[in-house]
């Protein structure tokens, strides 16, 4: 689950998800110290990453975890969704590995921006999908916590609580959906998820 927050103020976005493989401590910062606290994070649960900040990670509600062994926990940076036929993987030097299938998601676990119009996308630790690819990026998910009635397009659509939206980028209180369109969530109540 995301951070409870009132959007109007500027959101938190969250940059990924981790999952822990491991049980592992959790600290609080206090004037600039990490401390340990009582409670941990027990195996397969998820967390929102908010920050990498030196051997620390901020996770969802105020907590932090120390930079752990990577064979500990798996962090994601939201997924992408296989749009067309030809969509190809390849390893690091350009190699195709195999044809993936339309509507097909993938995890990306890790990013890498080649310009400002091309980002590669690693979905494991060999294979990679250039954004040149027929693909599209969810970035994260906003939840909506209330009942909610919008305009798009002068249409009235409406949200329940709980209903979830996926988004590809973020630019203030504005989230660009899968559609193409802009959601402006400075009058909503919701929480911002990674994926």
């Amino acid at each position: 689950m995301g951070v409870l927050q009132r959007v109007r103020e500027q959101p938190r976005v969250p940059i990924g998800r981790i999952t822990f493989h491991l049980q592992t401590s959790l600290y609080r910062k206090k004037d600039g110290d990490y401390r340990k606290v009582r409670d941990y994070l027990k195996i397969g649960e998820t967390k929102d990453i908010f920050d990498v900040n030196g051997d620390y990670i901020e996770i969802q509600d105020g907590f932090y975890i120390k930079n752990i062994d990577e064979h500990q926990y798996t962090m994601t940076f939201g997924e992408i969704i296989v749009r067309g036929d030809n969509v190809r993987s390849c390893s690091k030097n350009g190699i195709i590995l195999r044809k993936l299938r339309p509507d097909l998601k993938l995890k990306v676990v890790s990013l890498k921006f080649i310009s400002n119009e091309v980002t590669v996308f690693g979905i494991n630790e060999k294979e990679f999908i250039s954004s040149d690819e027929d693909v599209q990026y969810v970035m994260g998910i906003f939840k909506f916590d209330v009942d909610s009635a919008l305009l798009k397009n002068d249409y009235s659509i409406k949200f329940k609580q709980g209903d979830l939206v996926p988004y590809q980028r973020v630019e203030g209180h504005n989230l660009l959906l899968l559609d193409g369109a802009w959601l402006d969530i400075s009058t909503l109540n919701g929480r911002l998820h990674g994926c």
